[in-house]
Order: C-alpha cells, then sequence, then structure tokens
C-alpha cells in the first residue's frame, strides 16, 4: 500500500489545554509490503464444461494486501475418499476443472497469493 505521511510537532499548555501545533514536514511517500490476503477470493461460480468438468471462475478478494500474482485451486470429493487435486500459478480469474466423476459432490477452494 501507498501512503503519504506528513509529520508535525504538538503541544498542549497544561494551565488551559490549548493545542499548539508546530509546522508540518514535507510529505513523503512511503510503501508497505505487501503481505497476504486478509479476505478470500469471492463470489466463486460454477458453469458446466461437458463431459465431465466445470469451470470455475471468482473475483479478487476484497483486501488483497498487495497485488494478487496468483491464485492456487484446490478440489477433492466431498466424502474425502480421494485425492486432493491443486492447480498451481494460476493468474487469471478463472480455471478449468476436468476429469470430474459424474454425480458426486466436490469441495473447491480458491487462494490468492501476493
Amino acid at each position: 500500500s501507498k501512503y503519504s505521511v506528513e509529520v508535525a510537532a504538538v503541544n498542549i499548555r497544561s494551565h488551559d489545554g490549548k493545542v499548539m501545533e508546530g509546522q508540518k514536514s514535507n510529505a513523503s511517500v512511503v510503501m508497505t509490503i505487501e503481505y497476504i490476503p486478509t479476505t478470500q477470493p469471492r463470489k466463486l461460480t460454477f458453469n458446466a464444461r461437458p463431459p465431465s468438468g466445470v469451470n470455475v471462475s471468482w473475483s479478487e478478494p476484497e483486501t488483497p494486501n498487495g497485488i494478487v500474482r496468483y491464485y492456487i485451486v484446490e478440489y477433492m470429493l466431498e466424502d474425502g475418499s480421494g485425492n486432493k487435486t491443486t492447480l498451481s500459478n494460476v493468474t487469471g480469474l478463472s480455471t478449468p476443472i476436468d476429469g470430474l466423476i459424474p454425480s458426486r459432490n466436490y469441495n473447491v477452494t480458491v487462494r490468492a497469493f501476493t
């Protein structure tokens, strides 16, 4: 995140509480380092992709804490009987998932990385 910072000395007189502010410094622009998003990708949607897949799409996290560089999408059978499959370094806001077993439920997770 980018911030503009100005500094000024402030004194408060003890006998009457009057606030006296000194001259402000010139503004300095500072940047904080990126950090993991504090919110998750939003608005996950699923569209059929015959014969045995879906297209998953989402919106960027509300608070990404930097520039989102990529997403990781993970999915597995809801009953836990299968292995977790990971799609790494997804750079867009959607990805296809193919090879799903028809009439079975899956858990899908999307995570953002800065």
